[in-house]
């Protein structure tokens, strides 16, 4: 990741407070009478409004909560606060994508073990607050808009491009649209979180639609396979919302000087970090980050045009090749994701190495 976001407050994330009211305090401690009193007062108001709303049927969100509640209490005391536990742990993104004190996260799997019914009741359920109620007058009249929240993102988060590739732009407040939200931890696999914003990353398409997909950083490559899976410990990921952005060096070495014939296998590329190598590797892995810096560094309008504009541009503008270089790399160093100046840096010092750069 090139960058951390900014995390906002937004009226829209106070529905995971009712939704930790809701868990730990309803269905945890199913031991009466399911009554819509026991709700949040302000979760019980939108599931009275989803109850009377003649376009939706009429037990669609209390429907789910009565059943979640009847299975609840056929479980004992230990399965429940496994549950309990296995939420708080869920919803702690940041020291989940840190492996903080081996924090291991509660998947689908886990809560079909205590009980398969429990563990897909609570799926639909998850996977309904994101693409269905969240988006419904009910809550959005109340809390607002994903649209909402993502224009007072965008007001805070002002850099153009998306911070896991660096190569496309994000849609701004100008924008009739809005970037996707990804769930950075695939709400098909974890429960509890597909509603928590910090789990909730806005992301460019390609990232989002191409690479990311359903991938799930916290699984290494390895461990997708459980027939060679070696390690059962979550690797580090990149959390989107960390107050220090990442400082990732991008170098390569160049096993040729014909840049107009160059291919990705003439290219060795490093993505290094001091403090978070593990983290690195995930950005990599999930986003294929390697491959494609180095089809940039191939393609006709990007890399073989970087060395071509020093070549032939430096007498237009009475320099020489190397005093363009140096406005080049200079420009880049002040604003690196200008342009992906990030790439052209290490490219353009690539060819410098290589003698391709005349004095």
């Amino acid at each position: 990741m090139l960058y951390a976001y900014k995390y906002i407050s937004h009226s829209l994330e106070t529905l995971q407070t009712y939704l930790d009211h809701l868990v730990l305090e309803v269905w945890c401690k199913a031991d009466e009478a399911y009554s819509l009193d026991l709700l949040h007062p302000k979760l019980k108001e939108i599931v009275l409004d989803f109850y009377y709303d003649d376009a939706i049927e009429k037990d669609y969100l209390d429907g789910p909560i009565k059943t979640i509640y009847a299975l609840f209490q056929d479980l004992s005391a230990d399965q429940r606060n496994a549950i309990a536990t296995a939420y708080r742990t869920n919803n702690d993104i940041e020291s989940l994508c840190s492996d903080c004190n081996g924090c291991k996260p509660a998947t689908y799997s886990s809560i079909t073990a205590i009980s398969s019914r429990l563990s897909a009741e609570l799926r639909k359920f998850y996977k309904s607050l994101f693409t269905e109620v969240i988006h419904r007058k009910a809550v959005y009249s109340r809390l607002g808009s994903l649209d909402e929240h993502f224009n007072e993102f965008r007001k805070v988060n002002k850099h153009s491009y998306c911070p896991f590739c660096g190569l496309y732009r994000l849609k701004g407040v100008y924008h009739q649209n809005r970037e996707a939200y990804d769930h950075f931890l695939p709400k098909a696999t974890y429960p509890f979180n597909s509603v928590n914003f910090k789990n909730l990353a806005p992301m460019c398409h390609e990232c989002n639609s191409t690479y990311k997909l359903a991938k799930n950083p916290l699984i290494s490559p390895r461990n997708r396979d459980p027939i060679h899976s070696t390690d059962s410990r979550p690797r580090k990921a990149f959390y989107a919302y960390s107050e220090t952005s990442p400082k990732v060096e991008i170098t390569l070495e160049l096993a040729t000087g014909d840049i107009e014939n160059l291919t990705p296998s003439d290219i060795e590329l490093s993505l290094t970090s001091t403090d978070c190598d593990e983290e690195v590797s995930t950005w990599d892995d999930i986003f294929r980050i390697k491959e494609r810096y180095k089809a940039i560094f191939c393609e006709e309008d990007d890399g073989k045009a970087w060395i071509d504009t020093i070549l032939s541009g430096a007498s237009s503008k009475n320099l020489t090749p190397r005093q363009l270089y140096n406005e080049f790399i200079s420009a880049a160093e002040k604003r690196p994701f200008t342009d992906t100046n990030f790439l052209k840096k290490p490219f353009l010092e690539a060819c410098e190495r290589k003698s391709l750069i005349p004095s």
